[in-house]
């Protein structure tokens, strides 16, 4: 495997890493954002609080579509290369 190669590699595991680490930490502010909920909250505020989860769903679907291409293309990369 060439020099370009492993830091492409390593360029793109550690973009996902960063990427999962704030879906978690968006993930956490969503949890503590609607566990605060109760009677007093007005309903503007809750239906924001849903929005945010929706929000926070779609980024983490999109996440994991571009952690199977990337693992995807990485595979067949390694694959090709072995072959020679």
């Amino acid at each position: 495997m060439s020099k370009w190669q492993k830091i492409t590699g390593i360029i793109i595991i550690s973009a996902l890493i960063i990427a999962h680490v704030w879906a978690l930490t968006d993930y956490l502010v969503v949890a503590e954002l609607s566990g605060t909920y109760c009677a007093e909250m007005s309903q503007k505020l809750f239906f924001d609080c849903i929005f945010n989860m929706r929000e926070h769903f779609w980024f983490y679907n999109i996440l994991s579509v571009l952690d199977i291409i990337s693992i995807i293309v990485l595979f067949v990369v390694l694959w090709r290369k072995g072959g020679k």
